[in-house]
Formats: C-alpha cells, structure tokens, sequence
C-alpha cells in the first residue's frame, strides 16, 4: 500500500499501487465525502464557469491549442483519406467498364 494525503481534509490514507500508478502524481480523496466535495469545487472554479457579460476570456492554454490543432489535422485527415477512396473506386469502376 502507498500513502496518499486527501486534497480536500488533509488525512494521509492507504492506496493500493496500482492505483497510485494511474494517479500520475495527483493525490486521491480518502472518502466519497470529500470526493463529492473536490467535484463541488472543480465545478465552481472560476476557468470552469460560463463568461460573465464585460469579463475578459484567457488566452488558451498550449495544451488546448494542441488538442484543438490535433483535431482539425485529424479532421484534415479523414477528409483526404475519404476522398482518396472515392477517387480510387471511381478509376476501378470506370476501368473495369472499359474492359468489361
């Protein structure tokens, strides 16, 4: 069992080592009390919440620039593959037509 101390009271707790290898250096709650209350929190954090009308928006972070670069590549990607298939059984079609 490893140590992990609970972000929300603050009591040390034992985890079991597999679980303490997903957690990737982040610390679990000792219970679903606090639990519930660390979701509490993440919901009312300030960069969660909706915009309020005249409040400046952040600038994004590189993270969210990557995944957003990420999925428009990916959408890029797709495209091209899916037209390249289209054009290649265009060609068989209309080769095979011609020696039919």
């Amino acid at each position: 069992m490893v140590s992990h101390t609970c972000p929300i009271c603050g009591r040390r707790h034992a985890v079991r080592e597999a679980r303490a290898q997903v957690a990737y250096g982040r610390q679990f709650t000792c219970s679903p009390e606090c639990e519930s209350e660390r979701r509490r929190r993440q919901r009312n954090h300030p960069v969660s919440r909706p915009l309020v009308v005249g409040q400046r928006e952040r600038a994004p972070t590189v993270w969210r620039r990557l995944v957003v670069y990420a999925a428009k590549s990916l959408h890029v990607w797709v495209i091209a593959a899916t037209r390249a298939d289209l054009a290649r059984a265009s060609a068989w079609r209309r080769s095979s037509d011609r020696f039919g």
